[in-house]
């Protein structure tokens, strides 16, 4: 009896164990890449979240007429960043300089909070401050602007990139 083509023994197909194998692979790579990722991702992102967030949207509508008679002061802040320093320019509505009682500024990291800081304003002029930033991280940063005339409160966050 001769062996044809067609009942020859096969070597090296895809059997059963083969697939079973390339299966727990393929599952195994996943959960490793999960693994790495996950892992990643916690260590790298310290979680942002709001304090008090409940409270927070208890009070929006006291932030919406905080907002209404902020925007009816009708200033205008500009930001500009100069070497180690930032200048502040504070105008009303007509573009006179807006003589401010207080100025607060907070050097915020959006992805650190350790990383925040105070900065302190010295009055140029009526509307013009300078603050000195210091040896700061280089990348993304918000400045926070309190300004406050008489009963009047003005906020605004103001982004900046620090090379």
């Amino acid at each position: 009896m001769s062996i044809t083509m067609e009942n020859a023994p096969r070597r090296g197909g895809l059997t059963g164990r083969k697939v079973a194998a390339i299966l727990v692979a393929f599952f195994m790579t996943i959960t490793a890449v999960d693994v790495i990722m996950i892992t990643s991702a916690l260590d790298s992102q310290p979680g942002l979240v709001t304090d008090h967030a409940y409270e927070k949207g208890l009070a929006h509508n006291e932030v919406l007429a905080a907002k209404a008679r902020q925007d009816a002061l009708g200033w205008r802040v500009a930001v500009e960043r100069t070497g180690g320093a930032v200048m502040l320019s504070i105008v009303d509505s007509a573009g006179a300089g807006v003589a401010a009682d207080r100025v607060e500024l907070r050097l915020l990291r959006p992805s650190d909070a350790n990383q925040d800081r105070v900065l302190v304003p010295e009055a140029i002029e009526a509307g013009r401050f300078r603050a000195e930033i210091g040896a700061v991280t280089p990348g993304l940063w918000q400045l926070a602007v309190t300004i406050r005339r008489g009963d009047d409160r003005f906020d605004s966050l103001k982004t900046l990139v620090i090379e």
